[in-house]
């Protein structure tokens, strides 16, 4: 017999930051009782607690939302600890049936590197033909072989589509993993999730707009300091290129060891920044890069 396969994305949905719009009024409030001057407007008090990384405080928003992802992509996402969690299950249901009501087939996550190419090119059949295998095995051999699901999912493929999740994560956890999951450096797949929760996140707080991004974005200055084929020498081959690393560019961001050795730094254009970022925010939301 053979199992149905199907190539997905890796996707948000039901996401939710707790009090929706009106959720940064909490932080404000808090921050008043640190004798915040009432002169200073409560918008800009939540922008600067933001700015300043004035973290702890950002804590007070929660944020829900579900996931699905590669089983073995989702082990990156679980790395961010300050989080939690509730995870579809592999040992007691059918790895074909992850999600009530979705078809009965084998969701995976094709790297982005294979799905670009044609569907006859030697990388991505054997990709595919190795994953297939190793599924089959799973269903069509171990389980009817009598082995417990349990020890049979140990067969299935680092690209099941079996990382589903309901998770829960505050702001100050979200920003950091924005810093780190949506530097050009980060897996194609975490940069996915990444920026799909950037535009989730600013439909409901668009006022952080200009406030995230990278850790360069975000800190205005790089700390991937001398990473070859990122922040300097001829870009990797394959990788989305860093949009900051131009000293000629009105978006360059130096790196903090540039800084430290005395690098001058010229005016930075802010909104041109945030829409060259958005540009390639969009393609790896799509899964399209």
């Amino acid at each position: 017999m053979k199992a149905e396969i199907k190539a997905v994305k890796p996707r948000i949905w039901n996401f939710e930051v707790v009090k929706g719009k009106n959720a940064w009024e909490e932080v404000v409030e808090c921050a008043r009782l640190s004798n915040v001057p009432k002169i200073i407007e409560d918008e800009i008090v939540f922008l600067m607690m933001i700015e300043n990384d004035y973290g702890s405080i950002l804590e007070h928003i929660g944020i829900k939302f579900n996931i699905q992802m590669s089983k073995g992509c989702a082990l990156e996402l679980l790395e961010h600890r300050i989080a939690s969690h509730s995870a579809a299950s592999t040992r007691y249901s059918d790895a074909n049936k992850m999600i009530q009501g979705r078809e009965s087939v084998y969701e995976i996550i094709m790297p982005w590197e294979y799905l670009s190419l044609p569907e006859n090119d030697p990388k991505r059949v054997s990709f595919l033909r190795s994953v297939k295998r190793d599924i089959e095995t799973y269903q069509y051999e171990l389980k009817e072989l009598g082995a417990r699901r349990e020890s049979a999912r140990y067969n299935l493929p680092f690209a099941h589509a079996a990382g589903i999740y309901h998770y829960t994560i505050n702001l100050r956890s979200l920003l950091n993993f924005f810093g780190l999951r949506l530097c050009v450096r980060a897996s194609d797949e975490i940069r996915s999730v990444a920026a799909q929760l950037y535009f989730e996140l600013l439909k409901v707080l668009p006022n952080v707009r200009g406030l995230v991004g990278c850790r360069g974005f975000a800190l205005a200055v790089c700390l991937e300091n001398n990473v070859t084929g990122v922040r300097k020498g001829k870009p990797l081959s394959g990788y989305s290129p860093c949009l900051f690393r131009n000293p000629k560019s009105d978006i360059y961001i130096a790196t903090k060891k540039e800084i430290r050795k005395g690098l001058v730094l010229q005016k930075f254009n802010l909104e041109k920044a945030i829409k060259t970022q958005t540009k390639i925010f969009k393609k790896w939301a799509a899964w399209e890069g």
